[in-house]
C-alpha cells in the first residue's frame, strides 16, 4: 500500500519544483517570458535550432531530476543518520515511509510518471 503522506510531498515536490521550473523554461524557449533581465537569454534560446534545443531541453530536465534526487537522497540520509532534518507530512516522516526517497520520483509508479504534467519532457523518443 502506497502511503498517502509520501504521495501528498510527492505530488506537491514534483508540481512545486520540476513542473514550475519545466514551466519556466518552456516559456523561455517560446519567447514568452517579459522580464528585462531574462531578454538576452531568451533571445539566445529562441535562436537555437530544433536539434539544439531539444539538447537544451534535455539538459534542463536532467539537471531538474539530478538536483531533485540529490535533495531527496540528502533528507534520507539526514534521517537515516539522525541530523535532526525530517519532513513531516500529516503527522508522518516522510524518510520513515519510504525509506529511499531518492527512488519515489523514479519508474513506472513514481511521482513523476503519476504528477507531473511534463512527465515526458525532454525524452529522446527515437
Amino acid at each position: 500500500m502506497i502511503d498517502s503522506a509520501l504521495n501528498h510531498f510527492g505530488k506537491f515536490l514534483i508540481e512545486n519544483f520540476r513542473d514550475k521550473a519545466i514551466r519556466q523554461y518552456d516559456m523561455l524557449v517560446h519567447g514568452k517570458l517579459r522580464s528585462p533581465s531574462i531578454q538576452e537569454v531568451q533571445a539566445w534560446a529562441m535562436s537555437l535550432s530544433p536539434a539544439d534545443k531539444a539538447m537544451l531541453t534535455r539538459l534542463v530536465v536532467d539537471a531538474l531530476d539530478t538536483a531533485m534526487h540529490d535533495f531527496l537522497f540528502s533528507l534520507q540520509d539526514a534521517h537515516d543518520r539522525e541530523l535532526g532534518i525530517e519532513v513531516i507530512v500529516n503527522g508522518k516522516n516522510i524518510a520513515s515511509a519510504s525509506g529511499m526517497l531518492n527512488g519515489e520520483p523514479l519508474g513506472e509508479d513514481g511521482w513523476i510518471e503519476r504528477f507531473s504534467e511534463f512527465s515526458h519532457y525532454g525524452q529522446d523518443r527515437n
